[in-house]
């Protein structure tokens, strides 16, 4: 069964989207696109799959992602619940733990599937490290997410642009039975009055685990690194680069009939990573969420959990 999607936004992630939709033509059937940049549009070349307005497309699909401006996500989303469609809504759901929630209320008791587009989760890394952390006794984790300006993004800061990713990993991937008892964070402005760049946030677990999160966007390398301390192990995870090593004690003594000169103290786990595309992956997982009517592993009520943290960091940066 196709699904016919309509996608709203033309800009990166929008292109990203349109693309795998048409090439995904097993499970979707691609009926177009808005955006109100026409430039955007005509560079794509898809003038007779252009609708004239977001309420256009929302009419003429069964399911619509969003890849619009992060200010709009909430409008567009009420508009979609409204008429009765599926939803992918790329991060963040809203700007407010209080307007994503009214998007999730929009969607309860529905019957409809509202995704959030938080791609990460997706990424093979992650899913690893899902899995992984099941089975360890977690003591900390670290993430580092570091880029450099990217001017396209004027409507946020570096704590829904880029730290919501790290925050979503966190809260609702590796430690997601435990709430944030206590945050402190710092964050600094760099190109902006009104936003901040550079944020160095801690945290710590209901479960005593401490969680801390560095997020720029003022930093000449690029920088996805997520660093998990547990009880007998350490986790290193590339997820740009996607590798993924574990180091372990051992017990294991060298014998060779005398004294050796060092000891064997770790053994070193390469995990496998598949190189799949994160975003289709995202894409399939929204497909047969519709389909078999379950909840989005992405969903908009671990979205809010999400941005609750979030926006305590925002309101107690010093």
């Amino acid at each position: 069964m196709k699904i016919k999607v309509g996608i709203i936004g033309a800009g990166n992630m929008g292109k990203n989207h349109i693309r795998l939709a048409r090439e995904m033509n097993n499970e979707f059937e691609f009926v177009g696109v808005y955006d109100p940049d026409e430039n955007r549009i005509n560079s794509l070349g898809l003038s007779k799959e252009c609708f004239n307005s977001e309420d256009q497309l929302i009419d003429a699909a069964d399911a619509v992602i969003v890849a619009a401006p992060s200010s709009l996500h909430k409008k567009i989303a009420l508009k979609t619940a409204a008429a009765g469609k599926h939803l992918l809504v790329e991060k963040p759901l809203a700007l407010s733990a209080e307007d994503a929630q009214e998007v999730v209320d929009a969607y309860a008791d529905t019957g409809l599937i509202l995704q959030v587009g938080h791609v990460e989760r997706f990424n093979p890394v992650v899913l690893e490290l899902e899995k992984i952390v099941l089975n360890e006794d977690i003591v900390a984790v670290h993430i580092e997410r570091c880029s450099s300006m990217d001017r396209r993004i004027s409507d946020t800061d570096v704590v829904y642009d880029l730290m919501i990713h790290d925050i979503d990993i966190l809260m609702n991937g590796l430690i997601p039975n435990a709430t944030v008892d206590v945050i402190h964070s710092f964050g600094s402005k760099v190109y902006s009055e009104n936003y901040v760049d550079y944020v160095d946030s801690s945290m710590r677990f209901d479960n005593n685990v401490i969680g801390s999160v560095i997020s720029s966007r003022t930093t000449e390398q690029k920088i996805r690194k997520v660093f998990i301390h547990c009880r007998t192990s350490f986790i290193d995870a590339d997820l740009l680069n996607r590798s993924l090593t574990i180091s372990r004690k051992t017990s294991y003594n060298l014998d060779i009939g005398y004294d050796p000169v060092y000891r064997q103290e770790t053994i070193v786990e390469k995990v496998f990573v598949s190189n799949k595309e994160p975003l289709k992956a995202e894409l399939e997982h929204f497909y047969n969420c519709i389909i078999n009517g379950q909840k989005p592993k992405t969903s908009g009520e671990s979205a809010v959990r999400s941005i609750k943290v979030l926006d305590s960091i925002k309101k107690n940066l010093y």
